[in-house]
């Protein structure tokens, strides 16, 4: 499990690493973290079942430190997957679960980010949750 605070951390390390980026304001920074941390997340996840499979590769401590507070039985590959197809369907209601969920912005924050209103955000947010609800109890989604 990724603890919310190692969770930043390491977003950041990746994110101050890209020499090359030349951020455009606050929307592509939290943007690309948010993306930074649903990858963070998604690889934890994975490095999980691989050791559930026999990956037998002795952790780090950085390893032992990461655990967030997600909801434990929650499947953040499918999760991840979900998102995925939510984006083909449509970028903007995907985009603000990222912000929403992965960086954890509120729904004015978001609103403001995006350039849109709260109230636009809200029923984005609705539906995304319903959708990717639907869509991980294995209902489909479309």
């Amino acid at each position: 499990m990724l603890q919310t605070t190692a969770l930043v951390h390491e977003a950041y390390l990746r994110l101050v690493d890209q020499s090359r980026v030349k951020w455009e304001g606050r929307t592509h920074f939290f943007g690309a973290a948010a993306v930074t941390m649903r990858r963070i997340l998604v690889e934890q996840a994975r490095r999980r079942l691989r050791a559930k499979r026999g990956g037998g590769a002795e952790h780090d401590s950085l390893d032992d430190a990461l655990t967030i507070a997600l909801e434990p039985d929650l499947d953040v590959i499918a999760l991840d997957l979900a998102i995925e197809d939510l984006a083909k369907l449509d970028a903007d209601r995907a985009r603000v679960v990222e912000l929403r969920y992965f960086a954890g912005l509120s729904i004015d924050e978001t609103a403001e980010l995006l350039g849109v209103s709260p109230s636009a955000v809200n029923r984005d947010w609705t539906f995304a949750k319903a959708w990717l609800y639907r869509r991980l109890a294995g209902n489909g989604g479309n």
